[in-house]
């Protein structure tokens, strides 16, 4: 058997941060594309959980653990457990959800430790974004989060987000089949789900390597040169980073987002 149809069949784990402000029991357009689009890891043996924020006592701060009845320790041992974290959010205002700004401002722990270790335990771990919204403002939230994910050892694949900006029928069936019927959403999903698990796979198999006290090392694009280089996560002008071990490239797909 080639070494890429074992990669292929590997069994991984995804976790969705729903930052809905919905309670559980109403309709949620954010939640129905994180169950429309773990249908998809699914066909590629990716497991995931969907955990909404908004039924936890995640209180405010720095810090993993907060003390007496903060939940977040316990979510964010499962994202440690992941071996893909998507972040999921409504637009509110032309940004995510308040959820989702407090989840970030509680992982900053973990770049506290990253500077002063140059480990990350996000490391080696997928990143993606579900959106949804009636309004423009989706571009803008994908550049704060992947701006998130980069500096905290996360890895962005091509085509990591799946959104949708519309108008939403009134029950989630019903909004299951629109992007079931909907050839840019089912693609999309598809795209996203295929890079990622890919992604992950190659990464479990070729572990990015730490390279000392304070630094990551990542691609990054060279002003001068006009050229993609090697480098230190905080030792040069970065313009997006791309974080890899393995110089297997990334096999094309019949769609291009």
């Amino acid at each position: 058997m080639h070494n890429n149809e074992k990669i292929d069949k590997e069994p991984l784990t995804a976790i969705f941060l729903c930052g809905t402000l919905k309670n559980v029991n109403e309709f949620s357009h954010t939640k129905t594309m994180c169950e429309f689009l773990a249908k998809h890891l699914e066909k590629h043996n990716c497991k995931s959980e969907i955990v909404d924020l908004v039924e936890y006592n995640i209180k405010p701060g720095l810090k993993i653990d907060e003390g007496e009845g903060d939940e977040w320790p316990g979510i964010i041992k499962k994202v440690m457990a992941a071996d893909l974290v998507i972040f999921a959010t409504p637009i509110w205002w032309g940004t995510y959800s308040s959820l989702i700004q407090r989840i970030i401002e509680r992982m900053d722990e973990l770049n506290d430790q990253l500077l002063e270790t140059g480990h990350s335990k996000l490391s080696n771990k997928v990143g993606g974004i579900v959106i949804s919204g009636a309004e423009d403002g989706v571009e803008h939230v994908i550049g704060q989060i992947c701006n998130f994910m980069s500096w905290n050892g996360i890895t962005i694949p091509p085509t990591c987000s799946l959104s949708y900006l519309g108008d939403y029928p009134d029950n989630k069936e019903k909004l299951l089949k629109q992007f079931e019927e909907s050839k840019s959403i089912k693609n999309m999903a598809e795209v996203m789900s295929h890079n990622m698990v890919y992604i992950a796979r190659l990464l479990r198999k070729n572990p990015i390597p730490e390279v000392g006290k304070g630094t990551m090392q990542c691609v990054y694009y060279h002003y001068t040169t006009a050229r993609w280089a090697w480098g230190d996560l905080n030792s040069h002008g970065l313009l997006h980073t791309l974080l890899k071990r393995t110089r297997i490239p990334i096999p094309p797909h019949a769609h291009i987002y």
